[in-house]
C-alpha cells in the first residue's frame, strides 16, 4: 500500500489534547491491576485530556477489562512490521480485533537494541494504519545538539513513514529526545518549537491530522513550559505517567491551559 491509497478503515482522529504513557516494562504483573485502578480513579481528568496507555502485550486483556467505559484509550508498545504472521509476533490487525486504538512505532530501545531503522518503522505505521489504529512514531535524537541538528534527526525519521502510510491516516508524532531523559531535564521550548514547525511544514496538506507530542523527563511545570513557546498537541508522560500524584498534576495543567491547536482540531471534528 503506498501513501496515495485509502485505508479501508480509518482510525478516529486523535483529540486535542492528547496525552499518554508507556508503561515499558515497569510494573510488575502483579502490581498492574492497582495500576489500572488508579488510571480508573482519574477517568475525570484523563478522558479529557485524551489519555491513551500503551502496555505489554501480556496486558492487554487486562487493560481492556479495566478501562471499558472510561474514554481512556490504549494501545500495544509494537507491531509485526510484516503483513503475513510470524511466530512471536503480534499482528496489527489482532490488535485492533482487541480493541486498540494506537501502536507505538520505533521506540528508541528497539531501535538500538535491536537494529529497527526508519524503514523498519515505516513499514510497522502502514500495518498498523492497515489495521486501523493510529500510529504513534517515536522520534528523537539521542545526544544533545542544537535544535537544527534535532529537527534534521526528526525529518530523517518521519519523512518514510509519511511517504508509505496512506495520507487520510492519523499519525501521533512524540519527540522524545534521549538525552532529556538522561538528564532528567526536559528540552527547553525554544528547542522543541525548531522540531515542532519542523513536523508541521512536513505534514502540511496532510488530510490525515498529525498529532505533535513532547515526551523526555515531563513533570508538573513542563507544559507551562511548552505551552509559551510551542504549538504542540500534548504531552507524553514516563515516569510522571506511572506515578498518581504526579500524572494528575501534569493532566491537570494541560486541561488549565489547553493546547493553542485544541479549538481548530475541535472544529474539525464538528
Amino acid at each position: 500500500m503506498t501513501a496515495n491509497s485509502a485505508p479501508l478503515d480509518l482510525a478516529p482522529r486523535p483529540p486535542v489534547p492528547l496525552t499518554g504513557t508507556n508503561t515499558k516494562t515497569v510494573i510488575a504483573p502483579r502490581d498492574f491491576p492497582n495500576w489500572l485502578a488508579e488510571l480508573r480513579a482519574q477517568e475525570d481528568v484523563l478522558a479529557p485530556a485524551g489519555f491513551f496507555v500503551l502496555v505489554p502485550t501480556l496486558m492487554l486483556s487486562m487493560t481492556r477489562d479495566a478501562l471499558r467505559g472510561t474514554g481512556i484509550a490504549y494501545g500495544s508498545q509494537d507491531c509485526a512490521a510484516e503483513p503475513e504472521g510470524i511466530t512471536g509476533e503480534t499482528p496489527a490487525a489482532h490488535l485492533a480485533e482487541f480493541g486498540c486504538a494506537y501502536a507505538m512505532i520505533g521506540h528508541h530501545q528497539r531501535r538500538q537494541s535491536l537494529e529497527e531503522d526508519d524503514n523498519t518503522a515505516a513499514r510497522k505505521a502502514t500495518r498498523a494504519a492497515e489495521a486501523g489504529l493510529t500510529p504513534v512514531l517515536c522520534t528523537g535524537e539521542t545526544e544533545r545538539g542544537t535544535p537544527a541538528d534535532a529537527a534534521e534527526t526528526v525529518t530523517a525519521q518521519v519523512r518514510p513513514v509519511l511517504e508509505q502510510v496512506p495520507v487520510a491516516v492519523p499519525l501521533v508524532v512524540l519527540y522524545e529526545p534521549l538525552w532529556a531523559s538522561r538528564e532528567h531535564r526536559a528540552a527547553d521550548a525554544e528547542h522543541v518549537a525548531v522540531v515542532q514547525r519542523v513536523l508541521d511544514a512536513l505534514s502540511t496538506g496532510r488530510p490525515g491530522p498529525v498529532r505533535i507530542l513532547y515526551g523526555g523527563a515531563v513533570a508538573p511545570g513542563t507544559w507551562q513550559a511548552m505551552r509559551q513557546g510551542t504549538g504542540l498537541d500534548g504531552l507524553a508522560l514516563g515516569r510522571a505517567g506511572i506515578d498518581a500524584t504526579a500524572r494528575r498534576t501534569v493532566i491537570e495543567e494541560i486541561l488549565a491551559d489547553p493546547p493553542a491547536r485544541a479549538e481548530a482540531a475541535h472544529a474539525r471534528l464538528s
